[in-house]
């Protein structure tokens, strides 16, 4: 009986780490193709192939690359380089400079709005960029300053999840 239990065990652990071995490799292949379709949109965007883009490249690239152009064009040379690019995706990713650290697509969401840098999302910068939080801005901004704050906005996400994992209990 000892020896079954030893030998499923052993069988059982070899075949999870077998089935994990490949959980890498899909990654990598990801993100990979990921960098692949990355390239293929720079090339794209960079019309004139001097490794950088131009206002009127990243206009046509994307809007709202081309209205964010002065933010992300650190050196202001009139030029936005893969690296500058990286660096605006990496404040996007980390909730921007300073502060609490949001995570992922809503700390690029809030850092995106937030056209002033001043940490906070009026209802001008709002416009309509993203319709279900201006339907909820009242409630967002629990001070009534007019701003949503991280703070606030965190905190309303938090809400929302919560409430979502509540219905999902009952």
């Amino acid at each position: 009986m000892r020896k079954t239990l030893i030998f499923t065990a052993l069988a059982l652990a070899s075949g999870l780490a077998f089935a994990q071995a490949d959980k890498p490799a899909d990654r990598d292949a990801a993100r990979a193709e990921w960098r692949a379709q990355a390239d293929a949109r720079w090339a794209a965007s960079d019309k004139d192939g001097d490794g950088a883009l131009d206002r009127a490249e990243a206009a046509a690239h994307h809007a709202r690359l081309g209205e964010n152009f002065d933010r992300i064009d650190a050196n202001s040379d009139g030029r936005i380089s893969r690296e500058e690019m990286r660096a605006m995706h990496g404040k996007m990713r980390h909730g921007g400079r300073g502060g609490h650290r949001m995570q992922g697509y809503m700390a690029g969401l809030f850092v995106g709005m937030d056209d002033d840098r001043n940490g906070a999302i009026s209802r001008a910068e709002l416009g309509d960029k993203a319709p279900r939080i201006a339907e909820n801005f009242a409630a967002i901004d629990k001070d009534g300053n007019g701003e949503i704050s991280k703070e606030e906005f965190r905190a309303f996400r938090k809400a929302q999840r919560d409430e979502r994992r509540a219905g999902k209990a009952d």
